[in-house]
């Protein structure tokens, strides 16, 4: 995809979607890059990033290397990080219910419009969709445990949650809820600027770990689309699916389906809330598609 000079404000706001998506558990920011239609440039972009790239042809190829979409993509996730962790940990606080309901509207569209990308589902395909989804909800069905919080686990966590903050379906907050990072990571991050704070360390050895692990798993994931791209989305879809329960936090923990349904008509005010959800995804995909040269 080729961007217009217009086009660069749009992709700050899906970066900074992304960064809001990553601070909340049960949504991965690449659930948000893959519904919002810069995963492809986003993966091909990390795949860009080597010393020669870097130190030898940054400036010259930096438009080619897709560096600026980057630049822009990872302004808008630090930019949410920065201005929304304390908003974010006061909403969950105070309006848990609503944020639930926001993101299980989003994500149900979500899987709606990519699976329109996927022409012609082929029976394989439904197999690998429920197979992937499957995984998934028994994935996040692990309880978190309890570890000794030092730099070197702060570093592993950030390897791990960067296969999350690429995979779309997978949480990254809650990779690192179970974990048992998540909140003493958000406490970190609130208290960066403090005197005499170690915070800075520690997000430090966080963003290496991430840093590393993207590298990695990018490459990874690139190679799958190169090779098998309509079901490598399937299963990203599947894996999105898997997911959506997760995200309410119903009573009946034994029958998430009815939870969930529980869940709704206990306040019809939620189901507002739902919508909107699916309305950001509807007005993002049509500004996207609006705004990109093939």
């Amino acid at each position: 995809m080729k961007l217009t000079n217009n086009y660069y404000p749009i992709i700050l706001l899906k970066g900074m979607l992304m960064g809001i998506a990553d601070l909340i558990p049960g949504v991965s920011g690449g659930t948000i890059a893959l519904i919002t239609g810069v995963y492809k440039d986003l993966i091909s972009a990390l795949n860009n990033i080597s010393l020669k790239n870097i130190f030898k042809d940054l400036l010259k190829n930096f438009k080619s290397n897709k560096f600026d979409f980057l630049s822009v993509l990872g302004l808008g996730i630090i930019l949410s990080i920065i201005l929304f962790s304390k908003l974010i940990l006061f909403l969950l606080e105070n309006y848990n219910n609503q944020i639930s309901s926001f993101f299980f509207g989003l994500i149900i569209c979500s899987v709606y419009v990519l699976l329109k990308k996927v022409k012609p589902i082929k029976i394989l395909d439904i197999i690998l969709l429920l197979f992937s989804s499957f995984i998934i909800y028994q994935l996040l069905k692990i309880n978190a445990f309890e570890k000794e919080i030092d730099i070197t686990y702060i570093f592993m966590c950030g390897f791990l949650c960067s296969s999350a903050m690429i995979l779309p379906g997978i949480s990254g907050s809650y990779i690192l809820l179970i974990l048992g990072a998540y909140q003493f990571m958000l406490k970190k991050l609130n208290t960066v600027f403090l005197n005499d704070s170690d915070s800075h360390l520690y997000i430090i050895a966080f963003v290496l770990g991430a840093i590393s692990g993207v590298l990695i798993f990018s490459r990874v994931i690139k190679w799958l689309f190169k090779n098998f791209e309509n079901k490598t989305l399937i299963v990203m879809i599947g894996f999105i699916l898997g997911s959506v329960t997760k995200i309410i936090p119903y009573n009946n923990k034994d029958q998430e389906i009815i939870g969930v349904y529980d869940f709704f008509v206990s306040d019809m005010s939620l189901i507002f809330w739902a919508f909107l959800g699916f309305s950001v995804i509807i007005i993002l995909n049509t500004i996207s598609k609006k705004n990109e040269i093939q």
